[in-house]
């Protein structure tokens, strides 16, 4: 907060918007070069080889000057950016014990495989599924019956409802959990639309939770090929940027 007043009260002085500010800091700055130049020719004489010596001088010092700035600007930015929030792009993320999941009616080749992915460890799915996709809910959940893994169907108002589909995903891990750290959990935003996919998204935004998402590509013949899922994940810094807190 110091130093956003401080650049405030510099910019009254060297930022035309301010006109007789303006002027008043630059003929302070002439002044001040004018003396600073008077001093060094009294310092060094005013023979012509000395002027040159102080004009090189004087622009190796800016040069520097304006090189360490620069790379002061560049590291402090890097660092800011690092300390401000993390970012995890992160393939092949650790199995869960369970998984959140939106239920598409024009694909579930990404359902099956984020399921398979985590068969080793899982034990608990959410379908979040709009009234358009429940028979097909109802189709996964009597499959996967068998592998022993518990499916609920979670509902959903409709597929553009952001509010409403941030909300469900909340309510599971809130609610739903049976025991289950919320770390144990991971939220698939592959199969919604994109208010589902934000709505998902903004209920994750905490350290505990993740994300992850199914990758495909084409593949003649074959249609679209889903690969192995890649996590996602926000720190609490970031968060905090995003909410708009303050610095």
């Amino acid at each position: 907060m110091l130093k956003r007043k401080t650049s405030k009260t510099f910019e009254l002085f060297f930022s035309p918007r301010f006109p007789i500010l303006f002027l008043a800091g630059a003929m302070l700055v002439a002044v001040m070069g004018n003396a600073a130049s008077d001093l060094l020719k009294s310092y060094f004489g005013d023979e012509p080889w000395r002027l040159w010596v102080i004009l090189i001088i004087s622009s190796l010092i800016l040069f520097l000057l304006v090189a360490v700035i620069y790379a002061a600007g560049v590291f402090s930015a890097m660092f800011t950016a690092r300390s401000v929030y993390r970012f995890l792009d992160k393939p092949n993320p650790a199995p869960r014990k369970g998984l959140i999941a939106f239920v598409s009616l024009t694909q579930r080749a990404h359902l099956d495989r984020a399921i398979s992915y985590h068969s080793q460890t899982l034990k608990r799915v959410w379908l979040l599924a709009t009234q358009e996709c429940q028979v097909r809910a109802a189709q996964l959940v009597a499959e996967y019956k068998k592998t022993g893994v518990q499916v609920s169907v979670v509902p959903l108002s409709e597929e553009w409802d952001l509010i409403h589909a941030k909300e469900m995903v909340e309510r599971i891990y809130t609610e739903q959990l049976d025991g289950m750290a919320e770390e144990d959990i991971i939220a698939d935003f592959t199969g919604g639309t994109k208010p589902m996919t934000v709505g998902m998204v903004f209920a994750c935004l905490t350290p505990a939770r993740s994300l992850q998402y199914v990758p495909a590509e084409y593949v003649k013949d074959q249609g679209m090929m889903p690969h192995d899922p890649i996590e996602y994940k926000f720190d609490a810094r970031m968060i905090g940027m995003l909410a708009g807190a303050p610095e």
